[in-house]
């Protein structure tokens, strides 16, 4: 199954412009932009769910290439051992 490549990262922003729209009769156009700006700030370290998938498909590629490295070596051991013990 071939992966599709993704066109890049979410940008992690809010929707700045409604939530100042929304704001901005509770506090005024300036006020509002603050708050909308402290927002942003608090937001922006989040991981979004993009994030977190290829976080886990990362693990199971290390898990894989784990368990492949030590089936080839268990094949290789079982090889050299059949090997010998034809000879004998």
């Amino acid at each position: 199954m071939a992966m599709e490549a993704s066109p890049g990262p979410r940008p992690r922003t809010i929707d700045r412009l409604r939530l100042v729209q929304l704001l901005r009769k509770h506090f005024g156009e300036p006020d509002a932009i603050k708050v909308v700006d402290a927002f942003q700030d608090e937001f922006a370290p989040m991981a979004t769910h993009d994030d977190i998938s290829q976080l886990k498909d990362w693990i199971r590629a290390e898990i894989n290439a784990a368990l492949i490295k030590g089936l080839l070596g268990v094949a290789a051991i079982g090889g050299l051992l059949m090997a010998i013990a034809r000879l004998v």
